[in-house]
């Protein structure tokens, strides 16, 4: 079987995504049936933190269909998960145990990778459209405070606004189980 392919088509560009639906199952169906919904089409990409993340998907975008939350699929909820952490790592935002079923993010290096290893869900790699990212990560750049944001966390929003335009999968033919998310 072969794996996933997201593909975002940004303001300028296009990452290509591989999903790994076998290291972190449940995540890699979220993304598939949030993307397949276009939850993320045509959202401005709220975070960027050079250096360190893009996160495409910030927030929950003020649509209840984002407002998702998953058991984690990571070390410190004591799920295994071999995807390694580097440079181009797509992974699930979130606290603790608890992950987001919507708010992704791409690690910009592998020391960023360090940091972020076994505390959130990796569930895929850039193979394509790493000059996208390159460029998003340097443009520039305003800081934003938002309410309830943990202490030590960075939020940089574009200066003018990008887009995630579109968000597709390529299932190759699978079809994939609903995801199973915690109730509030």
């Amino acid at each position: 079987m072969k794996n996933p392919i997201a593909a975002i088509e940004t303001t300028r560009g296009k990452i290509e995504i591989e999903l790994y639906p076998q290291k972190a199952p449940n995540t890699v169906r979220s993304f598939i049936r949030l993307a397949q919904q276009g939850l993320f089409d045509g959202r401005e990409i709220r975070r960027i933190v050079p250096g360190f993340v893009i996160q495409p998907s910030y927030s929950h975008f003020d649509d209840p269909r984002g407002e998702v939350a998953l058991a984690g699929e990571y070390a410190l909820n004591g799920f295994e998960n071999t995807v390694p952490f580097r440079q181009g790592t797509v992974a699930m935002g979130g606290t603790d145990k608890v992950a987001s079923g919507s708010c992704f993010f791409i690690t910009l290096s592998d020391e960023a990778g360090k940091k972020l290893d076994g505390r959130f869900a990796a569930f895929g790699q850039v193979i394509s459209g790493w000059e996208e990212v390159e460029r998003l990560e340097h443009v520039p750049l305003v800081p934003v405070t938002e309410p309830g944001m943990p202490e030590g966390v960075r939020v940089n929003v574009p200066v003018t606004p990008e887009k995630m335009l579109k968000v597709t999968v390529e299932t190759w033919g699978e079809t994939y189980p609903e995801p199973e998310y915690l109730s509030e």
